[in-house]
C-alpha cells in the first residue's frame, strides 16, 4: 500500500507540473520554412493557388493517400476550401481568406481536437535566382479556454518544429521539383491589327 501511495503522489505531482507548465506556455506560435525556386513567381503561384495542385506536392497527400478529400467553392481565391478525413492526417479543413495573385495566399485552418486561430501563409518574393517561397504557420489560443487550448499549446511546444517543420521542408522540396520540371508557358504573341485604311483607295 505504501508503494501505491508513493506512486499516486508521484503521478499527481507530475500532473500538477504539466498543468502549471501548460498554463505558462505562450498562447501563440510561429514557424516557417523557405525555398528558392528557379522559376518566375507566376509559375510558382499556379501550384499554390489551387487546392487541386496543392495535393500534387503536399506532404500530407503522400503521408495519407487513403484520406477522403472534398474541394469546394471557387477554384482559386478567397472562399476556396478543402476538407479532409484520413487515418493518418485526421479530420480538418483549410480555406483561403486572403489572396494576392503571384504574391501571397493566406489560409485559415481547423483541426479536430485543436482550437484557436490557425493560419498557413505563402509569401512569394522575386529574387535573382527565381522566386523565394516562405511557408509559415501561426496559431493563437489566447481567446480559448484552458482545456481547449492545452492540446494546441502542447502541439506547438513539442511537435511544431520537429514534425510540422520537417513536413513543410518536404512539401517545399516537392513544390520546387514540380515547378522546375514543368515547362513555362509563354503568352501567345498578339497579332498586329490589320490597317483598315490599307485598301480604302
Amino acid at each position: 500500500m505504501k508503494i501505491l501511495k508513493i506512486i499516486g503522489i508521484a503521478l499527481l505531482s507530475l500532473l500538477l507540473i504539466v498543468v502549471i507548465a501548460v498554463t505558462f506556455m505562450s498562447p501563440s506560435a510561429h514557424m516557417e520554412r523557405s525555398v528558392v525556386v528557379k522559376a518566375p513567381p507566376a509559375a510558382v503561384f499556379q501550384q499554390l493557388a489551387s487546392f487541386e495542385n496543392f495535393n500534387k506536392w503536399s506532404p500530407w497527400a503522400k503521408m495519407d493517400p487513403e484520406a477522403k478529400q472534398m474541394i469546394e467553392g471557387p477554384a482559386t481565391g478567397v472562399g476556396a476550401k478543402m476538407s479532409w478525413d484520413g487515418p493518418e492526417t485526421g479530420k480538418g479543413s483549410q480555406w483561403t481568406v486572403e489572396y494576392e495573385e503571384n504574391k501571397r495566399i493566406k489560409n485559415a485552418m481547423a483541426f479536430e481536437g485543436m482550437d484557436g486561430k490557425i493560419f498557413a501563409e505563402f509569401v512569394l518574393e522575386e529574387v535573382p535566382e527565381g522566386t523565394k517561397v516562405v511557408w509559415s504557420y501561426d496559431s493563437d489560443v489566447s481567446q480559448t479556454s484552458y482545456g481547449n487550448a492545452s492540446m494546441t499549446k502542447l502541439f506547438n511546444a513539442f511537435v511544431l518544429e520537429s514534425m510540422l517543420g520537417k513536413q513543410y521542408e518536404e512539401g517545399l522540396t516537392s513544390l520546387k521539383q514540380i515547378v522546375e520540371s514543368t515547362p513555362i508557358q509563354e503568352p501567345a504573341p498578339v497579332e498586329a491589327a490589320a490597317d483598315s485604311t490599307a485598301n480604302s483607295n
